[in-house]
Formats: structure tokens, sequence, C-alpha cells
């Protein structure tokens, strides 16, 4: 089983981050802002961050904050973490003048929160990231159907016997065109199917949770990701 990289969202400290890290984590995730779907302490100060970039030896660090601001604010909150990459908050995409100055400072934008549910049109998927210039895009990152707990076996087993349901090989051909990490129901058993099934991904994305505010909020505890990256 190849994996190319798996993206862990919400750590919340550098002994997370580093034991991530040593398990095969390529991307290490935290939030400077709120993240409204999760009711926890894993919101971090910029300082908390910085120390885990000096921590960590190869994975990148991406930095979840408010990409709505003044560019040069944003900029510079970028740069007191160390972070490689940012990405919203939201879905929202961020304003131009925003992804021109991390453009210039050397900073890519992970697309986040970017939801598929079993009746999308994959043509529809990335229609509006598509359209936009200037995207300095480093990751797209979707959570597939995150309205079925069972999220992978929907897609294998259910979506097939309708046409018009999202279907795995649509997961393929959209990730042919552009790096996406996937979020799906992932666990030690269905890993390496899922893995094998989606090669044209980037690869996966889990994220740390206490709590979750919303039903399809999906997220994972600090062991479960651990067991997770084991495996893979």
């Amino acid at each position: 089983m190849t994996i190319k990289v798996i993206k862990v969202d919400r750590v919340g400290s550098a002994d997370e981050a580093t034991t991530l890290e040593a398990l095969g984590a390529g991307v290490i995730g935290v939030d400077v802002d709120v993240d409204p779907r999760f009711a926890d302490d894993r919101t971090l100060d910029a300082g908390h961050v910085a120390r885990i970039r000096q921590e960590i030896r190869r994975a990148k660090i991406a930095v979840a904050m408010n990409l709505h601001a003044d560019p040069a604010h944003v900029v510079e909150r970028a740069r007191l973490t160390g972070a490689d990459l940012v990405q919203p908050i939201t879905s929202a995409i961020p304003p131009h003048p925003v992804r021109l100055a991390l453009r210039d400072a050397g900073i890519g934008i992970v697309y986040a929160g970017i939801e598929i549910s079993h009746d999308d049109d994959p043509g529809w998927v990335f229609g509006t990231y598509d359209d936009t210039p200037d995207l300095n895009a480093s990751l797209f990152q979707v959570e597939v159907l995150p309205e079925y707990r069972d999220s992978w076996a929907f897609l294998r087993d259910r979506s097939p016997e309708f046409e018009d349901e999202f279907q795995i090989d649509d997961l393929v051909d959209l990730a042919r065109d552009r790096p996406i990490t996937v979020g799906l129901d992932l666990t030690t058993q269905n890993l390496g199917e899922v893995a094998a099934a989606l090669v044209t991904v980037q690869g996966f994305t889990v994220t740390l949770a206490e709590r979750a505010t919303r039903a399809d909020a999906r997220h994972r505890s600090y062991v479960e990701i651990v067991d997770i990256l084991k495996a893979a």
C-alpha cells in the first residue's frame, strides 16, 4: 500500500506533532482561529505553532486561519507561525489580494472545507475554483459524503446502484487534474482498500477533535489517528 501523504488537522501540541510525524504524517495542520465545527481547546496561538514548527523535521505545517483580512496582516500571522501552507477556516475562497500576497511570500493555500455529497455532479465540485484566477493552490481538501458515517461503504456499495450518484471513479478522475487530499471514514480496516482504489489522490486528511458541534463534522480521537497512521 502506497500513500503519498497523510494530513492530520487540528494538532494541539508539539508532542502530538512529533509523534504523528514519526508515524508518517506529512502535513501537520493547526488552528490559530476557532473552527465553529468543533468545541474543544485545540485552537493555538502563533507562538505555540512556531514551537511546533521548530520541533518537527520533515512535515509541513498548514495553519488554519482567517484569510479574509488585510493581506499584510495575513502574511505576517502566517510568518509568525512558520507556516508552509495556510488554509481558510471555512470553504470561502480568500480575496484576490490575499491570494497574491501569500503567493509572493511563498506560502501556498490549502482549499479545505470542500464537501462532496452523494448526489453531487462531479462537474460542479470544483467549478468555482476552476473559474477563479491566481488560486495559489497547493492542495484541495475534500470531505466525501460527510452526511454518512459509513461513507466509504456507501460510495463503494450503494452509489453504483444509481448512475447519477457520485462514484469512486468520479473522485479518481477529479484527482487526475488537481492535487487532492480526501477525508473519509478511514479506519485501520478499510485504509488499504481505500488507498488501492483512489490511486490518483495525493493522500488523506484526518481531523483531530474531542467534540463536534455538527453531526457531519468528521473527526477522530488522537488514539484512533495514531492507529490509522500505524496501519498506513
